[in-house]
């Protein structure tokens, strides 16, 4: 007497629906754990980026007797423009506070803010170097700020 097993080899759309959905959900497990790796690098190389300015703003202050020249060009909408980072940050390079080219943007692309609040004049306090972060915007809780002189500019 012969068996005959009808039965076929494979794997049935059930099996294979379940592996599918599988994957798909370590997939987005990665996507999601990339994304939140890529968003703490870039904060911690702007903050790094900050920092050396800042080093190099309070270097020049005390060589110079007061800090770069101020800067209120931003408006508060869009992106900053370029005219503090390649003023500013190119007669520090020149002078030799900052090395290396680069420094001009953010790890988003985007410039770097600079405001001395008039402390050339006195009449001001906590300068800073500022970067809108992520969203482009000011005043939001991406943003990074580096404080270089806090109180009275004296």
């Amino acid at each position: 007497m012969i068996i005959v097993n009808l039965r076929k080899h494979g794997f049935t759309i059930v099996e294979l629906l379940i592996v599918i959905v599988m994957i798909a959900i370590l997939a987005s497990i990665s996507v999601v754990a990339y994304n939140g790796i890529q968003t703490r690098a870039r904060n911690s190389t702007t903050s790094n980026e900050l920092q050396s300015i800042e080093k190099a703003m309070r270097l020049y202050r005390v060589d110079v007797g007061s800090m770069p020249l101020g800067s209120d060009w931003y408006s508060g909408s869009g992106a900053p423009s370029s005219r503090w980072s390649t003023e500013i940050i190119a007669n520090l390079r020149s002078l030799g506070y900052i090395t290396g080219n680069s420094l001009e943007t953010d790890a988003w692309g985007q410039y770097y803010i600079y405001d001395n609040n008039d402390c050339n004049t006195g009449q001001g306090g906590n300068s800073y170097v500022l970067s809108i972060g992520a969203d482009g915007v000011r005043d939001t809780s991406d943003d990074i700020r580096k404080n270089i002189l806090t109180g009275p500019c004296s």
